[in-house]
Formats: C-alpha cells, structure tokens, sequence
C-alpha cells in the first residue's frame, strides 16, 4: 500500500509518510516536536530528520513557542496550505480504487487487521 501511496504522490515530490506528516499540521499547527514525533509514531531523531526534510522542501517552518522557549512549534508554510486539496483529491481517488478494486468488505477486513499489528507489543 505504501509503495501505492509513492507512486501516486510522487508528482508532488512527497512519499506517503511526508503526507502523512504534513496531514498533522492539516489538522493542528503549532505543536511541539515532541507532540509531532508522538502522532507520527516516531522517535524523536526520526521526527528532526523529517521536519528537516519538509523544511528543505519550503513546507514546515519551525518558530519558537509561544509559550516556552526551549520549545518549536511546527508550522505549514503557504506552499504547503496551497498542495492540501491537491494531495487530499489524489488519495480520495486512491483510496475509491483501492475499495473499488478489493471491495469494502475486504477492505474493511484488511483495515481491521492493519490495526491489530499497528497495536502489537513488540
């Protein structure tokens, strides 16, 4: 699925973890990186290598936040405002061909199972 994802994405420069990482700041900007890393399910040096790369390619900024100064805060730049409906159009279509493909109960069942292993205690 993921390498489904790259393919799609691909036109936009982004991998389908830097989606899913701008997809964070979508839905709240501002957080710390410690609050990002969490969401993401990362560590946070993998967090720091990520927002590295997002703001290499002009779509993160960092600025101090406003409520303690040892801490950043995680913000989209305009560029990355402008790509949201473009991206989200691209995986709503990916995802209509996936369930069109499988069928929404197989997808339903494949969904349910990907949840179980993202839950594991390993």
């Amino acid at each position: 699925m993921v390498a489904y994802y790259n393919r799609v994405l691909a036109p936009f420069g982004l991998t389908a973890q830097q989606v899913m990482a701008l997809g964070i700041l979508w839905r709240k900007e501002g957080v710390s990186l410690g609050v990002f890393a969490g969401k993401m399910g990362i560590g946070k040096a993998a967090a720091v290598t990520m927002v590295k790369r997002l703001e290499a390619m002009g779509l993160v900024t960092r600025e101090p936040h406003p409520n303690d100064g040892r801490l950043n805060s995680l913000r989209l730049t305009d560029k990355a405002r402008d790509l949201a409906p473009l991206i989200m159009e691209r995986v709503e279509e990916l995802e209509k061909t996936v369930e069109k493909a499988l069928g929404s109960d197989n997808l339903e069942k494949i969904l349910a199972g990907m949840a179980v292993i993202r839950d594991l205690d390993l």
